[in-house]
């Protein structure tokens, strides 16, 4: 896998926000309550996750207890904000129209202490992404190459305004030659503001 890092302006980072709708891998402990992954492991506010966050799918099926839904090696994770209209109504967690939704929503599953590592897909949606996207970058998630160059195709001007400094499995790389060596192999991408 390779090893990517990036210091960019302020007004670059939001160039790598698309990539959180089709999912980044990351990886943690998983045997452990959404709450506890979310929380714990991501570092998202209990309070942002309560109030902020009002659309989670785990694994294809809404969730409404965060203290319940329970991540597993290979799950896939989905969160928006409050979505509109009548179905954005019927999937928000706990909302008043749950009950329409009964038969597909992920039903709770008591857990103890998170015991194994494994690999969750994370997918951000709307003001989430902007919110929250920024420290998942810093931390590093892993993405497909050819998702970035795609991003680099559609963007080369802001990439190469936006780059100040790149570093790939730990040696300097010009972002005009960067973006055009990545296939689509898998990249651990860590992206930081340039202070």
């Amino acid at each position: 896998m390779i090893r990517l890092h990036l210091h960019v302006n302020a007004s670059g980072l939001p160039l790598f926000y698309s990539l959180f709708e089709k999912g980044v891998v990351l990886t943690a402990k998983t045997g452990c309550t959404l709450r506890d992954f979310l929380c714990g492991q991501l570092g998202i506010a209990d309070g942002y996750l309560d109030q902020r966050v009002q659309t989670l799918f785990l694994d294809a099926r809404p969730v409404d207890d965060v203290d319940k839904a329970v991540v597993q090696d290979g799950s896939v994770l989905a969160l928006s904000a409050a979505m509109p209209g009548l179905l954005g109504a019927t999937m928000r967690k706990g909302g008043r129209y749950a009950a329409f939704r009964r038969d597909i929503s992920l039903p709770g599953d008591d857990c103890g202490i998170c015991e194994t590592t494994g690999r969750v897909t994370v997918k951000l949606f709307n003001m989430v992404a902007k919110e929250i996207g920024g420290g998942l970058l810093e931390a590093g998630i892993e993405v497909g190459g050819g998702d970035l160059r795609r991003i680099a195709d559609r963007y080369p001007d802001k990439l190469n305004r936006g780059i100040r400094n790149a570093r790939m499995d730990d040696r300097a790389i010009t972002p005009d030659t960067l973006f055009s060596t990545l296939s689509e192999e898998r990249v651990l991408l860590s992206v930081s503001i340039a202070g």
